[in-house]
């Protein structure tokens, strides 16, 4: 292994461990599972109803109002917040923005 490898060995390392020993995003363990459910499915547009309705025994909708009530009391950094408000969009957008003291579009 040459020092470039080595490097780039210890970044990601060091990337894992910052990320298992993070600050959980909320104390309350159902709202810390809606959290990272919502964020796993992100990257594909979300989950589907039918996971949704499998996973937590809800429809879609009351699954976005539930994640946008428990977002404002944990702590999901900004680029999270914004990604899952692009993909899980609340009816109410506007509403949410203000909450959160986020401006702008997403």
């Amino acid at each position: 292994m040459n020092s470039r490898e080595y490097r780039q060995w210890r970044q990601r390392r060091r990337a894992a461990w910052i990320e298992v020993n993070r600050q959980r995003i909320h104390s309350d363990t159902d709202a810390e599972c809606l959290i990272e459910f919502a964020s796993k499915w992100a990257p594909f547009g979300g989950a589907t109803e039918e996971e949704i309705l499998v996973q937590f025994g809800m429809t879609m909708r009351r699954f976005i109002e539930r994640l946008w009530q428990v977002i404002p009391e944990s702590n999901c950094l900004p680029s999270e917040i914004r990604i899952l408000a692009s993909v899980y969009q609340y009816p109410a957008e506007s509403a949410v923005r203000t909450s959160l003291g986020v401006t702008g579009t997403f």
